[in-house]
């Protein structure tokens, strides 16, 4: 086997990259340069061969240590291209050896094992093996639908601003992230746009009010479902439900799978997915902590 290098950003060869991610078992839209730039920017890389198999290294330092975090919006990174457990074991070797702390999902395809290691869940649907809706969901895409709530594609040229005025305090006030990282998902969204991969939608009732937005980023083999919200939630009027159905049908002839967005600890959001025939995925999270103890009792208490 050919020997692993170590790639600075802007060494990357960015067509070859994206080439091997595509090609890849999983072309998940993580890992493709425009993604990565936006989550991550300054990232560096591990590779084999001429891009034969890559490791994203999402490189930060903590504490004066060197660190490896999982993006923002990001889910599913690790090996890509051509993967077996050699392979992996060489990639999983160096980042133990280089990084003190670690908190990495890797794809699915990578199945190395480890104390470090433990699994966690995602939902997709696998379009050639059909999927089936569940009577809950229909009941709330039917009320919706009765309530005369429509979607609508966003224009290009809105996405932004729209998502800016309203997603934003959502990421903001319920799921409490920082200015930063709100700040990495505008960035995504740019670099989404300038690829051709993003689409937004939005529920309206009859008079034009907003109801849900929803984002979403497809290659042409993974659609992924990215961020989104309903504006509707006392009145439950199942617009976040009419958006979803809209968006796999939408991505069914335009993807290979379609991707609820990564693992999830909520049982409400686990039986929403699975209420449009999700299947639950399984891979791994990888995480390792060899900072000084005083440090790391820091880290805890922060």
């Amino acid at each position: 086997m050919e020997k692993l290098l170590y790639i600075k950003h802007q060494d990357i060869d960015f067509k070859k990259w994206d080439q091997t991610i595509l090609s890849s078992q999983i072309p998940f839209v993580f890992a493709q340069s425009f993604y990565l730039n936006a989550t991550c920017p300054q990232w560096n890389a591990l590779i084999i061969g001429d891009y034969e198999s890559v490791f994203p290294l999402t490189y930060k330092t903590k504490f004066g240590y060197r660190y490896l975090p999982q993006p923002p919006f990001t889910s599913q990174l690790g090996v890509y291209g051509k993967v077996n457990l050699e392979v992996e074991q060489l990639f999983h070797q160096y980042i133990l050896e280089h990084f003190t702390l670690i908190d990495l999902e890797l794809n699915t395809t990578n199945q190395l094992k480890s104390d470090f290691i433990s699994p966690k869940n995602t939902y997709t649907i696998t379009y050639s093996k059909g999927y089936k809706i569940n009577q809950n969901t229909k009941r709330n895409i039917s009320k919706a639908k009765e309530s005369e709530l429509v979607v609508q594609q966003v224009q290009e040229n809105e996405i932004l601003s729209l998502s800016q005025k309203y997603l934003n305090s959502f990421l903001q006030v319920d799921l409490h992230l920082s200015k930063s990282t709100i700040d990495l998902m505008d960035n995504l969204l740019i670099s989404a746009s300038k690829e051709n991969y993003l689409y937004t939608f939005k529920v309206i009732d009859k008079n034009c009010n907003l109801k849900a937005l929803a984002h979403f980023i497809c290659n042409g083999k993974h659609a992924l479902y990215l961020k989104g919200t309903n504006f509707d939630k006392t009145e439950n009027s199942g617009s976040m439900h009419l958006v979803m159905q809209h968006a796999i049908e939408f991505f069914a002839n335009k993807a290979l799978f379609f991707d609820f967005g990564g693992g999830s600890n909520s049982e409400g959001l686990a039986n929403f997915y699975k209420g449009f025939g999700g299947e639950a995925i399984t891979y791994s999270f990888l995480q390792v902590n060899r900072l000084p103890r005083l440090i790391k009792f820091i880290k805890n208490k922060g």
